[in-house]
């Protein structure tokens, strides 16, 4: 993860070099301001973000650039171009953090993906696979190791001849909420009218998981609530609706504390499994179990 992050800031890195020489060409922060080309990497090193800049006028946005240019950027006098570019890359700070968290969530999705398709070799069951922003399925001798973050559903017919299939982050219409890992009891339509109705029926689905891919043990605490809540809220919406359904939680950051709740839960059969992320028996223990469902 740390050599990604500095693998995801080189773009970052490149666009403050850029504004550091166009920054040299004027004498003065003033000046420089005047240049249409530098106002949005100004208006960031100002410290608005890009989701901030979309609720300011332009009358907003030029007085707190005026003020920032009067307060930090002047008083720099000829190494105005320095301060510029170390609070611009303040800023992108912020994005790259964001980015970070993403790209774990996408990590987290391959490994998971990956001890999947494992078991399904293992037990020698077919499957088949859809990419994300495709229509067309492949078959499993064609999965290579870049299809694997992209993968968006796979399907596989069980031993007993049933359906399966997993879709991965989808809204599920019975709960109104984007869930992480979703198995249905057949094969799902990827039409969007077909698939609207199928999705909108309880009865279709089997299983509902929540990935939480971090690795900071900081976080790992308000991970597992928030996924706790969600899995509760799943239980609860599917049970109203006449389905009861499993559900598990896969966590890259388990503290003790939150440890011993988790496994209360699966001790009680209100949550149907779990597993750490980091721990290879356990994903692969939680992946045969989905298998055999």
């Amino acid at each position: 993860m740390a050599l990604r992050k500095n693998r995801e800031a080189a773009p970052y890195l490149d666009e403050a070099r850029a504004l550091h020489a166009i920054a040299q060409q004027y004498n003065g922060p003033e000046k420089l301001a005047k240049d249409p080309k530098v106002r949005g990497p100004l208006s960031e090193a100002s410290g608005i973000s890009s989701k901030a800049n979309s609720y300011l006028s332009e009358k907003d946005i030029d007085e707190i650039i005026k003020e920032f240019i009067t307060k930090f950027l002047a008083p720099a006098g000829e190494k105005f171009a320095d301060e510029i570019v170390y609070r611009f890359l303040l800023a992108k700070g912020d994005s790259l953090g964001g980015r970070m968290r993403n790209i774990a969530g996408a990590i987290a999705g391959e490994k998971f993906t990956r001890f999947l398709i494992a078991n399904l070799r293992n037990s020698q069951i077919d499957f088949e696979y859809l990419l994300k922003d495709s229509s067309r399925w492949q078959k499993a001798s064609k999965v290579t190791q870049d299809d694997l973050i992209s993968i968006k559903m796979i399907r596989w017919t069980n031993i007993n001849g049933s359906g399966r299939q997993i879709i991965y982050n989808t809204k599920v219409p019975i709960v109104d909420k984007n869930i992480d890992i979703t198995m249905f009891k057949k094969f799902v339509p990827i039409t969007k009218p077909e698939l609207k109705t199928f999705l909108a029926s309880a009865n279709n689905y089997l299983a509902l998981g929540e990935l939480k891919g971090g690795i900071d043990p900081a976080g790992a605490d308000e991970h597992w609530k928030t996924a706790n809540t969600a899995l509760q809220r799943i239980r609860n919406s599917f049970n109203k609706a006449g389905n009861p359904v499993k559900t598990f939680f896969v966590g890259g950051a388990i503290e003790a504390s939150m440890a011993q709740e988790i496994f209360n839960q699966v001790q009680k059969l209100e949550l149907s499994k779990a597993a750490n992320l980091t721990n290879e028996d356990q994903l692969a223990a939680l992946c045969g179990w989905l298998i055999e469902l």
